[in-house]
């Protein structure tokens, strides 16, 4: 008995000893997205640690541009299927429409169709998207709210079990960085999103957008953060040409505004610039200062 209960007590410490090693973002640099990206959630404790057998799934990728730099490379996306699908998702559907020439992007496409077969895209959400009852959901009542008092977004956010958010940290024209916290506009109508650059006290204004994207983020919180900064673009954002720089690096997390501020260094915008970071940060979505959390940087 008292060799069990001192195994029991020792399983037990390993396991919070396990928990407390766990990172809250992971960076990894190399060449290779696909590794990278499978490198960066083993870190965070597997694939495993976010689905479970069953599960339903929604994806959201900023994967509407043509430019190179402006839009998520697939191998991110093909790998994070890959690894959802083998953690025995029941359905996996792309919250935001991809279209077929986005797989053909990559090199690895044919020898990975059978996962992207496997997954659904909402077809009625590819911008400009309207609303219909189907598909899109009328939101009211966001606790904590500056601005929206509805929205119109897409119904299925709010059924699935494990949401991934999965953007490009790159160039924005209005709010300098689009990452985790801006990718969330791709759940909403066109509606919606002309609210957010119309109904401020002017045309585009700046602090009223990003508290929009703010107030959008307390619609569902990612379970999971991948974000893509291989090949990204830091002007002329959001849909290029622009100068494009080469981190070469996959970052996962769970905190989206410490994630959208560990990347804006990545890329060196300066944080208090990025309004989004700070409305983000003033609704208690996350940390602002990244290194209040545990980071883990490689080089593979």
């Amino acid at each position: 008995m008292k060799k069990f209960l001192y195994f029991s007590f020792a399983l037990m410490l390993s396991f919070i000893n396990s928990a407390a090693d766990t990172p809250q973002i992971v960076s990894v640099e190399g060449d290779d997205a696909f590794s990278n990206t499978i490198k960066a959630v083993e870190l965070l404790g597997g694939m495993q640690n976010f689905v479970e057998p069953g599960d339903k799934v929604g994806i959201l990728v900023n994967s509407g541009f043509r430019e190179k730099g402006a839009y998520v490379d697939p191998d991110v996306v093909i790998s994070t299927l890959k690894m959802v699908l083998d953690a025995g998702a029941k359905d996996v559907v792309f919250l935001q429409h991809i279209k077929p020439e986005y797989w053909e992007r990559s090199s690895l496409e044919p020898d990975h169709r059978e996962y992207i077969d496997r997954a659904r895209t909402i077809e009625a959400n590819e911008f400009p998207s309207e609303y219909d009852e189907e598909n899109f959901v009328k939101y009211s009542g966001l606790e904590g709210a500056v601005h929206l008092e509805e929205i119109e977004v897409v119904r299925e956010i709010f059924e699935v079990d494990v949401f991934i958010n999965i953007p490009i940290a790159k160039n924005h024209g209005l709010t300098l960085l689009t990452n985790s916290m801006k990718n969330m506009m791709g759940l909403n109508t066109r509606a919606t999103n002309v609210k957010f650059h119309l109904d401020g006290p002017s045309r585009n204004d700046p602090d009223f957008l990003a508290q929009c994207i703010a107030d959008l983020n307390l619609v569902r919180k990612p379970d999971l953060i991948i974000s893509d900064v291989m090949e990204v673009i830091v002007t002329n954002g959001p849909g290029g040409p622009g100068d494009i720089v080469s981190p070469n690096r996959v970052v996962a997390g769970f905190d989206p505004v410490a994630v959208d501020a560990y990347c804006a260094d990545l890329i060196d915008f300066f944080i208090p610039d990025v309004l989004t970071i700070q409305k983000g940060y003033e609704l208690g979505l996350g940390k602002k200062d990244y290194n209040e959390l545990e980071i883990l940087e490689i080089k593979k």
